[in-house]
């Protein structure tokens, strides 16, 4: 790129000086001056190319005197880069082909892209179950009865935390649902007259079938689905029908509530039902408060309806 520039103002000079001395009704004066204007011109252009070239070669030297620092810091460190020691002005230097920095893991081993670690990243589930005092005692008594009378080591449960709540409960972590199981029998038959467990289970995911037949209802859609759609596989007793409903284009949608594993068996799949190819997707309702307007929670009952924002004509 930088020959082309140069090259460019060469041939503008050049242009000036041929179109000068070709001139007829120019004077001798003027013709002179532009001479001497255009020469000094060249002189100057070469002084800038001589400077552009001496700060390349020392910005050249620069990066590979961090190049040698940065690979001597880094060999007592265990870790190994990748640096690119051409400067970012050097001429010829092929930029599209250039390597990204990598680093080599800690503990050694083959260097992995982020998206790649995060792929096979699994989020560890967590079952929590809590405790409540029957006599209304306070969360840290609660607390402390129940790390004197429970052993963990003995039922064999790893306990991940607990700790207190500012309702008066006491919450309680495992990493399975046959620990919490576990723990709560355990704390049934040896405090069962004066704590009241309860495990918190994950919430079934629910889903919207649009468009069915007259003729499905809450009581024939599981079956339906099953003998229609033998191709997805949906297994008896992972649906529960929980109610339908009339859109305003009057066609009937049904909201079911599915297992997470019959959830990814339908969720990019049509079913049949009838003589309809059902569209199926998440139903999903954001929970507002009446008060507030926020969302996430809600304050129900007529206490809510009375505090309902009113609706602007």
């Amino acid at each position: 790129m930088a020959d082309d520039v140069n090259e460019g103002i060469e041939n503008a000079l050049n242009v000036i000086v041929s179109t000068t001395g070709s001139s007829r009704d120019m004077k001798k004066e003027l013709k002179t001056i532009i001479f001497d204007r255009v020469s000094t011109l060249r002189k100057l252009f070469v002084k800038l190319l001589d400077n552009n070239e001496s700060n390349i070669r020392k910005i050249t030297e620069l990066e590979q005197q961090v190049g040698k620092t940065n690979t001597v810091r880094d060999e007592g460190t265990g870790r190994t880069y990748d640096y690119i020691g051409e400067p970012s002005s050097a001429p010829g230097r092929n930029t599209h082909g250039q390597t990204d920095r990598k680093v080599t893991p800690r503990g050694g081993g083959k260097v992995k892209l982020y998206s790649e670690v995060v792929e096979g990243k699994t989020t560890q589930k967590i079952y929590k179950l809590t405790v409540t005092s029957r006599d209304n005692l306070t969360a840290d008594t609660t607390k402390e009865m129940l790390k004197s009378k429970i052993n963990p080591t003995e039922i064999k449960v790893g306990i991940r935390s607990i700790k207190t709540l500012k309702d008066g409960r006491v919450q309680i972590e495992t990493g399975s649902i046959q620990e919490a199981e576990t723990l709560t029998k355990n704390i049934k038959e040896k405090l069962g007259d004066k704590m009241e467990t309860n495990i918190l289970r994950p919430r079934k995911p629910r889903m919207k079938i649009h468009n069915i037949p007259e003729e499905i209802t809450t009581d024939n859609i599981e079956d339906t689905l099953i003998a229609q759609n033998p191709d997805i596989g949906i297994v008896k007793g992972e649906i529960t029908p929980k109610f339908t409903y009339e859109t305003k284009r009057h066609t009937r949608n049904i909201v079911i509530e599915v297992s997470s594993q019959t959830r990814k068996k339908v969720i990019h799949n049509k079913v049949k039902l009838g003589w309809i190819n059902c569209n199926i997707e998440d139903y999903l309702v954001a929970t507002r408060c009446f008060k507030c307007s926020r969302f996430n929670h809600r304050m129900g009952g007529l206490q809510g309806i009375r505090n309902m924002p009113a609706m602007r004509r």
